[in-house]
């Protein structure tokens, strides 16, 4: 190239000399960009690190040595795909004034369960809010300014057979796929256990057991027999399993019955009420809960809430106890805390554990075991409207449904957790995690559970697992409904009549704790029924299947 100097002399010529510098190179694009350097520099200003990107000769940023040198600090430069014809394009459409992008509709996203399960727990496309009902539908207002209970979990009872199951009878993958369907963030995700200290109904032999067997006449008050060396081939390890899937998930433990040496009639059952436990033997009783509690502990499982007894007016053959409300105030007051104090131990202690019992609660809840109670268990089957009931008496403690078997209540999985919120339960509990095809194994003569079903059911023959209605209707709210979560209003299309919900679509609404909004609705009638759900003005249209479960969720 010719010397710039040539021509001519002064601010003219100097001029001149910088522009053709800036006109040197290989092609028109280097040119161009290469004056905008210079006039860029003689101007005083700095380039980003994308325009010196563009200054670059296109030879140098056609290697990968210049495309890294030219994008300096970016990994990825915006401009480096540019060739000659798209440099000035660019620069034309960067000028031009951008229009916003209107914002999305607000929409709801849709889960839903049918009763065929040609959708279980399914994604449905997600619908808008639209200013209006849609004709003829009814009306479910939610209002988030109106609150209620905060949520503690969802879950079901690791009963002794549901863990053979679990952890004996199926494939490895298989007991994976369970423990993550059951537990896990991909499954319906569980997140309170109830765990029988020793035997219920539900055990793998048949055969009941306690943690301190003796044989007849022998007693051992400073439980030095005690072991829970049964729990150790199966139990434990589904239990370690169930927590290393959810470490948050809250355990709850109770007896069926003490060791039969601690009650009037020797034996595990109580039949004809018989079975009443001795108060010689409370201070025993006590140390038992402590072991029992230290033992798990030792073994990864620790226990966070307990309560005294299973059902203590059941008279039955397979493990029970009488162990009246009087009592269980003495039992507690005097020995079972003072022993957990002493041990450093702080469960939470739940009352009752049986159906609605006016008398029992007046006793538990309006005397001197009520400041070491943290809440009621309730179970299911005389109907859930007392717990509102309960809730009107004693509106500050929580209540608990810690049993509600499917097959054998007149409610399906997922009106068991609607109802049971809106009966101000904090916790809803279906019973048994896992049973097999026949509903076992269970202790002869089967007389207080005929028709269970499990949350899951496993084969033993095939050693798979199969996932029924239990498990999606219920995970429609237990997959949904956090931790923490405050129940808020929502209209009721049903009623509660006491013992059972009358027919048609119900429905329960929360506030999670990261502010998501949740509706569950559910049709337990026989036809479609057109909703329109109201959320501050706005309405969301749907057609509920007959007995299908559907979440709504929104931000």
């Amino acid at each position: 190239m010719a010397s710039c100097g040539r021509g001519g002399t002064g601010l003219r010529a100097g001029f001149r000399c910088r522009w053709a510098n800036a006109l040197g190179g290989s092609s028109p694009s280097a040119r161009i960009a290469r004056a905008a350097a210079t006039i860029a520099a003689a101007a005083g200003l700095a380039l980003a690190p994308c325009a010196a990107a563009i200054a670059s000769p296109a030879s140098t940023r056609e290697t990968p040595a210049g495309r890294a040198a030219a994008s300096g600090p970016f990994k990825h430069n915006p401009f480096a795909s540019l060739g000659p014809r798209d440099f000035r394009p660019a620069l034309a459409r960067s000028k031009r004034t951008v229009t916003p992008t209107k914002a999305a509709p607000p929409t709801a996203t849709i889960t839903q369960t049918t009763a065929n399960l040609a959708d279980a727990l399914s994604s449905k496309r997600p619908r808008e809010w639209l200013p209006t009902p849609a004709p003829g539908s009814q009306v479910i207002a939610v209002n988030g300014q109106i609150r209620y209970q905060t949520i503690t979990g969802f879950g079901a009872a690791m009963t002794d057979s549901s863990a053979y199951l679990l952890q004996d009878q199926l494939t490895p993958e298989a007991h994976t796929i369970a423990l993550q369907a059951l537990f896990g963030q991909p499954g319906i995700h569980l997140d309170f256990v109830r765990i029988p200290m020793g035997a219920s109904d539900f055990s793998a032999t048949g055969v009941p057991y306690t943690y301190d067997d003796l044989p007849p006449g022998e007693t051992d008050p400073t439980m030095a027999d005690f072991s829970i060396a049964h729990d150790e081939a199966y139990i434990i390890p589904a239990l370690q399993a169930m927590l290393a899937q959810n470490p948050k998930i809250i355990t709850y433990a109770n007896p069926w019955t003490p060791p039969p040496w601690m009650k009037a009639n020797g034996l595990y059952g109580n039949l004809g009420v018989a079975g009443k436990v001795l108060p010689q033997f409370y201070p025993a009783l006590a140390q038992y809960f402590v072991k029992f509690m230290q033992d798990y502990a030792a073994a990864g499982v620790p226990i966070d809430d307990i309560s005294m007894q299973n059902e203590p007016h059941t008279a039955a053959l397979w493990p029970s106890a009488s162990f009246l409300a009087p009592d269980e105030v003495q039992f507690m007051t005097q020995d079972l805390v003072p022993a957990l104090q002493a041990a450093g131990l702080a469960p939470h202690i739940y009352g009752l554990e049986a159906a609605v019992n006016a008398a029992d609660e007046q006793t538990l809840f309006a005397g001197p075991a009520a400041p070491y109670l943290s809440g009621v268990a309730f179970h299911c089957y005389g109907g859930m409207a007392g717990f509102t009931t309960f809730h009107d008496a004693f509106p500050t403690v929580p209540i608990a449904v810690t049993e509600c078997s499917p097959g054998i209540i007149s409610y399906s999985a997922a009106e068991v957790a609607i109802d049971a919120t809106r009966n101000w339960a904090s916790v809803a509990t279906l019973w048994n995690l896992a049973l097999d095809t026949t509903g076992g194994p269970v202790e002869p003569p089967n007389s207080g559970c005929r028709g269970c079903t499990g949350v899951i059911r496993v084969n033993d023959t095939t050693h798979l697992a199969s996932y029924g209605l239990n498990y999606f209707e219920f995970g429609q709210i237990s997959k949904f409904v956090m931790p923490g979560a405050v129940r808020i209003d929502s209209t009721r299309l049903v009623a509660d009549d006491g013992k059972t919900v009358t027919p048609g679509v119900d429905d329960v609404a929360f506030i999670n704790p990261n502010g998501t909004k949740v509706l569950v609705a559910y049709n337990s009638a026989t036809t479609p029924v057109s909703l329109s759900i109201q959320w501050r003005r706005k309405y969301l249209h749907y057609v509920i299947k007959p007995g299908a479960t559907v979440t709504f969720t929104w931000s």
